[in-house]
Formats: C-alpha cells, structure tokens, sequence
C-alpha cells in the first residue's frame, strides 16, 4: 500500500504518517541521529519522529564507523523467490524487539531460527543473521511482502541506498510496520495498491545485479563455475538437499539473466571473498583454558593479554564454538546456547562431549570465568610477535623462539633477520604456533646442528639452511615454504624425521645430500623441487612430489617400504650409481622416470606405474610379487632388466625399444608384455622359464635366447643379423616373420608361424624340433633338420591344389635326417634351390583326399602340389592326393650315365638325392617334355605306386629321349601307370643299364618302341602260323619276358633307323 503511494503528494505521505504517529504514540523507535556529520543510534518516542526527520535523521541503526556512512551497500530486503516459512504456531518472529522479514527453516526438522553470523565477521544487527545451515532454506515470514526499488527492474527484488543518508519513505515506513508486535496485526498491502511492473524500467541482470543479503550463501562445490555467459554472477540456484549448483533456467542469452530455479531448489548468493581480508586464523590460535580460569587469567600467565575481537569470533554461533573445539581435538556432540554466564565458547567433558556457548545478554568477556571447573573456556591471546636479528649467523643457534624465560609460549608468530655470508650455529626451535620465518635480504647459509619445528608454518626468505645433526616435524598439516632462493639441505650424517603430515611448498629446493637420512611416516606433500643424494625413507603413507625429483650419487637411495606410496607427478630422475628400491609399496611416476649413469632399481612385492621410462647404462630388477607397467614404453639403452620369479609381471603399453647392448633377462616363470612392440639393436634377451608377448618383435643385430619351457608370441616378428637360440621353448608369430641374414639354432623346440616366412641369407638349425609356417618364400638360406624327428612344416593353411604358398629360390638349401613336409597348396622350387632331406608331399588329415581326374597340365585337383626346376631335392614321398612335378626344361647338373651299354653325359633338370615314392593316389609330372629334354634323375629307389603324367609340348621331330633315371637292380616295367598327353605317337619303355644297377624311362617321339615290334611280329606270326599255335604262343611269351639288358640295341637301330646317342 506505502509503495503504491510512492509518488503521490507530500501531504498524503503527511496524512499518512500522522494516522501512524496517532495509532502508536507509545511506540519507542531506533533512529539514526546526525547520519553526515556525527552518526549516534538512539531510541526515541515515536511522537518524535518529525522533529528529528528534519534535522535528517533516518529510521534504523548507524553504521558502525562514521567513515562507512557514504558506502554503498545492500539493506535488508526479501524476495518472492524466497519459500513462505512453514514454522511452529509458537515460533517467535522477533529478533529483540525487531521483526524480522526472512528466516531459516529445515521442513523436514520443523524448526525456524534467525540465522547465524557469518564466521569471522563482528556481531551484526538485528535481523542481520543471514546465514543458515547446511541443507536448510532461507524463508519469508507468511506475512510479509517484499518491495522493490524503484530503479530495479521486475527481475530484481535488492534495495540499496547510501549509508547516513535518508532512505526512501515507503522503505522506513516499511521498518516500522516490521516493528509491530505480532505477526498478526501486521497489515499487508494489497495487490491493486503495489505497483504494476510496467512502472518500473527492466534494466539487464547486469546494471541492476542481485546484491540482496536475505539469500542463503550458495553452497556449491569447491570447483562451481560462478559465471553465465562470461560475466560472474551474485546469485545462482542450490540444490536443497544435493551439493548441486547452476545459475539458473530461462531462455535468454543475456549474461546472469537466466534467472528461474527449479523444483526443491531455491536461489542463492555467491560467497564473496575480500581479497584483501586476511586468511583464516589457524585453529591453534585458540586454547582451552584450566577449569575455573579466565581468558585474562590465561593470557596473563604467559606474559600476554587477552585477544577479545578471537574470544567474541569463538563465540559467534554454537556451531562455530563446536567447530574450533574440533580443531582443538575435541569430540563433540550435543550443545547449545546459554545465557548463565558470559563464558562465550565452552567445552564439558561430560558424555558425549558437550560444546556449551555462554552469553549474557549476548556479550562474551574476557574476564567471565566459569564456575563448573570441569567446563574449559576457548581463549585466545593477542598475537604479539617476536623480532631477532642476527648479523652473526652463528649466535642463531640455541634459540628457543617464540618462548619465554619460563619456556611457555610467549608469541604465535616470530621473524629472524638474518645478516649476509655463511655461519654455523648450534640448534633452533620454533615454537611460533602460527608462523616461524627466516628471512634474510640477501642470499644466508645457515649450517645448524637441529632444527625442530613446532609450528604451523615455516618461511624461509633467502636462506639455505643446513643440518647436521637433526631435523624434526611432529605438528601435522606443517607447512615449509621456500621463496627461489632459498633451500633446505639436510647434510653428511644429518638426520630429517617427518613423523606428522608437512608439506614443502614454493619455489626452493629441498636436498638430501650424501649421507644423509631422510624419513617420513606420515603423509606429505613436495611441492618444490627435491634432490637426492642421501637415503630417503617412505616408511608409511604417502608422500607426493609435484615438482621435478633428482637422485645422483652412489649412496643415493629411495626406500619406498611396506604399505608407502610415492606419487610423482613430474619427471623423476636417477643417475650416478642411486638406487630405487620397493618392498611391498606402491610407486607412481605419473611424469616419468629417468635412469642413467649405472644407477638401480630394486623392486620386491612393489606396484610400479610409470608413463614413459628411459634407462641408460642402469640396472632393474623386478623380483617376487612384483608388478610394473609402463603406458608410455620403455627405451633401455646400455642396460638390463630382470625379471627373476613367476609373479614378477612387465607391461607396456606402446612400443618399446632395447639398444646398444641392453639386455631383457626372465627368470622363475616371470611374465613380460611388450603390447606396444619390442625394438632392439645390438642387444640381448635372455629367457628361461619365461613368458614374453609382444606386438612386433624386430630384433637387429641381437642375441634371443630362449630355454627351459620359455614361451615367446609376437603379432609379427623381424630379425636382421640376429642370432637365435631355443632350447625346448616355443616361439610364435601370429604374423608374419622374416629374417635377413641371421643365425637361428632351435633344441626340442617349436616354432610356428601363421602367416608368410620369408628368410634370406639365413642359417637354421633344427634339431628335435619342428617348425611349422602357413607360407614360405625362402631365398639362399640353409635349413638344416639334422635328425628324423625334426621337421620343416608348409602347412598351407588349407589353400587349394592351383595356389601357391612356398617358393624355394636360388641358394635356398634344406639338408639332413628331417623332412620337408608339405601339406597343401602349390610349392615351387626354383633353379638352383635344394632339398636334401626327406621331402614329404602329403595333404593335411584333416583334408578331404581326392583322387586326380587325368587331365593334361590340370595340377588344381592335386593337393599339395609341387613344382621344381632346376633344383635338388632328397628323399621324396608323394602321398594320395598329392603332386610333384618336375619341368623338364630347366637345368641343374650334369650326370654320366649307362644306357643299355652305352655310356653318355646327361643334362639333368631336377636331381633327387634319395628315394622317390609316389603312393596310391599320388602323381610324378614330367612336364615341358620335347626331344631336348632334360631327365629327372633319382640318386635313389623309385617306388610308383601312384601314376606319372607325361606332358609333350613338341613331338614335332622323331627321336628316343630318356625322361627318368632311378637306381634298381630290377628295372621293372611301369609303362601301364604312364600317360602321356600331347603326343598320339609316343611311346614309353623302361630300359637297365649294362650292370643293370640303374633305370631308364624313356620315350618314343613319332616312332614305336623296339619292344613294341617284337610284339607286332609275333602277332603276325600267330596269325600266319596257326597250326603253329603252341609254339608260337611259347615263342612270343619268351620274347615277352625277356629281361632288357638282353635286347639287342642293334635292332633298335633297325627298326627305329637309329637313335642319335647310342652307338
């Protein structure tokens, strides 16, 4: 209603205010008397007012200090936003004698309250209390109906105005409609009387921003982001019941202007932190007094006064009184607000622990003492500080400081000046409760035998300090900080023993030095750069390093013991001979680990992460129980790394490299996984009992030694000039794997490749083993299977008889007692290859065997099949199924010969150095067969139980031409299993040698055969000499048997008119 009439006349406001002044003429107010020039607070006779409103006076009480009188700041004020108070019918509505607009409540409690003052701040006016508790709401009374400036717009509800100067009528009219008894008889102006929201200007969030002190301080997490659109805002919405916080809902883009919360939330104001306020008082500023004692009496028996500003804090709300008694080690539980006393915070030892706060009429003294000695007052003495110099730098030692003669704590706080240069002294303790500094203008070294430290922090201001003897921190949470230019050096034979949490922060440097001992049981925090050349101890607990840490020297060691941890978060460095070393704790390089210069590592029962690790010329060993893994791979240059039991486990994620004459050892059935890969040069992996996974293995110019049931898979594998040693192991490439160059010697091992084996320029040896690939391309490497149990696998992997998988090229050599064994798929073997083992041609059991359907140069139904040309093979068995074919137009050696008596040099195509068996179902292939063809010879038995194909390509000129040579004693006739294909005239015939220990198949260009003719002419003969039936049948049947050593090569020549080469 007072606001509706805000711009109608000054008469109206008189008639007003006189119908007031007539209806509370008993009323007593709170004025401001004399606001510009001499602000006084003063209760007057409502009648009053007039008088005293023209000599300037306002309603409400003065600013505390004159010189506040012209600041702007918020005034009481209230929202709609804010929630109707739901409270108890009994509840009072007063504070004092004022009634206030906004109050705390919880709903799901059923409790109101004013509110608390906020902690650190001094005792507030009436209706000033704006905090509440945590996960209680701010209210307004059912009542009362907030107003709005008249330069604000709809979306702002704060009212400001000049301290000392007269507020708005309608604003005092206001206050003192607030002052009325009960809630009940406060009127409420109706809505036609409130002024409409066009009658105001809409200013942006920005030029009219929410300032209003009746919101409950938002309760945000530590990280919230206060800003909308760039600019910050004061008010946001809280989750009442979540630790949730946003600036609020709405369609608008406009910065803080988004101004709608949701449900079961209420809008907030930003804590506000004055930059230049100073940082809360450490909670050992405050002490329990004896029973029956004063805060006077106290302070007094140090030598000091009591600090009554601490003592009126301690006893600002209960909450606040509880919260310093838990900073003192006190458990609290139940507790309250008295007025028997003006003891202010309290403490009673009673079950559960009782936090007590006194205040008489709202006052808390320094001299009220309590009267149940059993209840101890909170005190706190004015912080006198305490000032040395010392020019002589040797006279600082045997200081007790911030104590007096009596040894009891004199001050809180104390400075030593030091002067320039170097001096040594004896020991020093601080006992400056709250800060110990040590400053010198110019850069100071200080050589000292002890340094304890009892207080909160340490400031060191161009000092190096040194220890000799000793170092001691027992005050948890300590703090040491050093400016750039100072350091704290713990020397030869000195000791430093962190037994409560410190934390070593700014931007010095702290050194352990040769000799040294440096320990912590407890956790603790380096922010500052940390250099170790002594022995640094992690008995327990934590300790983190935030900045760069160095370990140099021989006698440098980090001990990381039972159930410690260290964390470091940037570059850890060890060279010159330190030493790490875990027993059964936990390590954390997060920013990398550096060894160099022979420096170790010894791990037992320890977890170790690192993200990348260099070594150079260092050692590792990772023993029993041990874990380590490195996400960002590990370069081991000139060192060794060992792995020496079966839960010793490596892992590393990116690929990793081990060179110049590095060396991996696994021992004890230890595990390694090089995810990333694994790259050597010029260095070692030794494995026994071992198990080794990598992603590509490529090894130059290394040494692999593998034994005793060790295990090595790789995705793929590379080996250049790499030797190779296995003995009963396994090695496997999922991939593929080829080698340049190198020399492999595998025991009772087993080697499988499931992808292409290419080698060249390589030696093997396979002794006991078996080595078994999907694809092979082999040049001018050596292949040795030295006994029968070894074997050289083409598996094939299924591939079809038209489809090559092996090719043995020029050089390329297999020799021994073991066998070649191919299963499917087309091998090819080039001129100038060998096969000097067994060479097994034979499809996989698991295969489908197929008969072959005779078709000329049709080689896809055989399976496997394979091809040579101008090669040596040994000992070949060519089972069902399978082929072998031999081009006869390729060379590969010369041989002498004796054919039926008559002794000639033949070019050779393909040469078998022993037996040839072509199974049931198998086939022999001469192919590229024409009247200058090259014999395949067999050094050797020739078993057919199988079927030879003949392929002419040219039968164009008639001649007799030997395809086969084979040894046997008796050369028996295997022309029925001989087909030939390209040629209708052809003939074959197998003939002996004089000494009838060699073979010959032989073919028939455009010609018949001498054996066929004497078969045509005893036909004739039959037919001629029919009553000579009987003796012609004997006659042509001897003929018939004949052995061919007896055939007359004379006739031959008759009937053939001559075979170029026999005489």
């Amino acid at each position: 209603f007072f606001f509706g009439m805000a711009k109608r006349s000054w008469s109206t406001w008189a008639f007003f205010l006189c119908l007031w002044l007539s209806i509370n003429a008993d009323e007593r107010v709170t004025i401001c008397k004399n606001p510009d020039t001499n602000p006084q607070t003063i209760t007057i006779a409502s009648l009053d007012l007039p008088a005293y409103f023209e000599q300037g006076a306002y309603l409400g009480r003065c600013p505390r200090d004159a010189d506040e009188a012209n600041e702007e700041v918020p005034i009481v004020c209230s929202q709609m936003d804010l929630p109707v108070c739901q409270c108890p019918g009994t509840y009072n509505w007063l504070d004092g004698e004022q009634l206030c607009g906004t109050h705390c409540m919880s709903a799901e409690e059923g409790i109101c309250y004013l509110g608390r003052e906020t902690y650190g701040s001094p005792v507030t006016a009436q209706c000033g209390k704006w905090e509440c508790d945590f996960g209680h709401v701010r209210c307004r009374r059912p009542d009362f109906e907030p107003v709005r400036a008249s330069e604000c717009g709809d979306g702002d509800l704060s009212i400001s105005s000049k301290k000392g100067q007269v507020g708005s009528l309608h604003r005092q009219l206001l206050e003192i409609n607030s002052e009325s008894p009960s809630p009940s008889e406060s009127p409420s102006p109706s809505p036609s009387e409130s002024p409409s929201p066009s009658e105001f200007s809409s200013p942006s969030p920005a030029e009219c921003p929410y300032v209003c002190e009746d919101l409950p301080v938002c309760q945000c997490p530590e990280d919230y982001d206060y800003t909308s659109f760039g600019e910050v805002c004061d008010t946001h919405c809280m989750e009442q019941d979540e630790y949730y916080c946003h600036p609020g809902k709405g369609n608008s883009f406009l910065p803080c202007s988004r101004l709608e919360c949701g449900p079961g939330q209420i809008r907030c104001r930003r804590p506000v932190v004055d930059p230049t306020a100073p940082p809360p008082r450490n909670p050992r500023t405050f002490f329990l007094a004896r029973g029956g004692e004063s805060c006077d009496d106290a302070c007094g028996a140090v030598g000091t006064v009591c600090d009554h500003d601490l003592v009126q804090e301690a006893a600002l709300s209960p909450a606040h009184c509880q919260d310093i008694l838990e900073h003192l080690g006190k458990t609290t539980h139940l507790g309250g607000l008295y007025e028997d006393d003006s003891t202010g915070c309290t403490y009673h030892p009673r079950a559960p622990g009782w936090y007590e706060l006194f205040k008489k009429d709202g006052q808390s003294t320094c001299s009220a003492r309590t009267e149940d000695l059993d209840r101890l007052r909170v005190c706190a003495c004015q912080n006198l500080r305490e000032e040395r110099h010392f020019d002589d730098l040797s006279e600082l030692g045997d200081q007790n400081f911030c104590l007096d003669a009596s040894d009891t704590v004199a001050t809180v706080q104390g400075r030593v000046s030091l002067g320039t240069g170097a001096g040594n002294g004896g020991a020093f303790t601080c006992n400056c409760v709250e800060l110990c500094e040590l400053h010198s203008l110019t850069e100071s070294t200080v050589s000292l035998t002890n340094y304890e430290n009892r207080g909160a922090t340490n400031d060191f201001r161009g000092t190096i300090l040194q220890i000799t003897v000793n170092f001691l921190n027992t005050i948890a949470g300590a703090v040491f900080n050093f400016d750039a230019s100072s350091a704290l050096e713990i020397h030869s034979g000195g000791v430093a023993s962190f037994t409560a949490a410190a934390t070593f922060a700014g931007s010095g440097v702290f050194r352990a030095r040769e000799g040294s001992t440096v320990s912590f049981s407890s956790a603790s925090t380096f922010q500052i750069a940390t250099e170790v050349s002594g022995q640094f101890l992690v008995e327990s607990e934590q300790v983190s390093f935030e900045e760069v840490v160095t370990l140099t020297g021989s006698n440098a060691l980090m001990d990381v013991r039972s159930g410690s941890r260290i964390v470091a978060s940037r570059t850890v460095t060890v060279s010159s001979s330190s030493e790490i070393r875990g027993t059964s704790g936990t390590m954390q390089f997060d920013g990398g680990l550096s060894m160099a210069s022979s420096s170790v590592m010894n791990l037992t029962s320890t977890t170790v992460s690192v993200s990348t690790w260099s070594m150079s010329s260092s050692t590792v060993t990772i023993g029993t129980g041990t874990a380590m893994s490195v996400s960002g791979g590990a370069q081991l240059d000139a060192s060794t790394m060992t792995l020496s039991s079966s839960t010793s486990t490596f892992t590393s994620v990116q690929a990793s490299t081990l060179t110049n004459g590095g060396t991996i050892q696994g021992r004890g059935g230890c595990n390694m996984q090089f995810t990333g890969g694994l790259q050597t040069t010029s260095s070692t992996m030794d494995l026994q009992q071992s198990t080794v996974g990598c992603g590509h293995l490529q090894m130059s110019s290394s040494t692999l030694s593998a034994s005793s049931s060790t295990t090595v898979t790789a995705s793929q594998v590379t080996f250049s000039q790499t030797t190779v040693q296995m003995t009963s192991a396994s090695f496997t490439s999922s991939g593929t794997m080829s080698d340049d160059g190198g020399s492999l010697t595998f025991t009772t091992s087993t080697i499988v490749v499931t992808s292409t084996f290419t080698s060249t320029s390589s030696s093997y040896s396979l002794t006991g083993s078996s080595m078994t690939v999907t694809q092979h391309t082999i040049t001018s490497t050596t292949i040795t299977l030295t006994d029968v149990s070894s074997q050289f696998l083409l598996d094939g992997s299924g591939a079809g008889g038209g489809s090559l998988v092996g090719s043995l090229a020029s050089g390329a050599v297999f020799s021994g007692l073991g066998f070649f064994r191919h299963r499917t798929g087309l091998l090819r073997l080039l001129a100038g290859s060998t096969i000097g083992c067994g060479l097994q041609l034979s499809p996989n059991a698991q295969i489908l065997r197929r008969t072959r359907a005779l078709q000329q140069t049709d080689l896809t139904t055989t399976n496997p099949a394979a091809t040579a040309c101008g090669n040596s093979i040994g000992s070949t068995t060519v089972a069902s199924g399978a082929s072998l074919s031999i081009d006869t137009s390729c060379s590969f050696g010369t041989e002498s010969w004796d054919v039926a008596g008559t002794t000639s040099t033949y070019t050779t195509s393909v040469a078998a150095t022993g037996a040839v068996d072509v199974q049931s179902g198998g086939l022999l292939v001469l192919n590229t067969v024409s009247t200058s063809t090259n014999p395949f010879s067999i050094t050797g038995t020739f078993t057919l139980s199988g079927s030879i194909e003949v392929l002419v390509t040219d039968s164009s000129t008639t001649a007799i031409v030997i395809l086969m040579k084979w040894d046997d004693t008796s050369c028996t006739d295997i022309t029925s299993s001989v087909t030939v294909y390209g040629c209708t005239s052809c003939t074959t015939s197998v003939v002996a040698s004089s000494t009838a220990t060699s073979c010959y198949l032989r073919l028939s260009i455009g010609m018949t055969s001498s054996d066929s003719n004497d078969a045509w002419w005893g036909l004739l003969a039959l037919l001629a000499l029919i009553p000579c039936a009987a003796g012609l049948a004997w006659y042509c049947c001897r003929i018939r048997t004949q052995d061919p050593e007896e055939i007359s090569y004379d006739e031959v020549e008759v009937a053939d008119g001559g075979y170029e080469g026999y005489e």
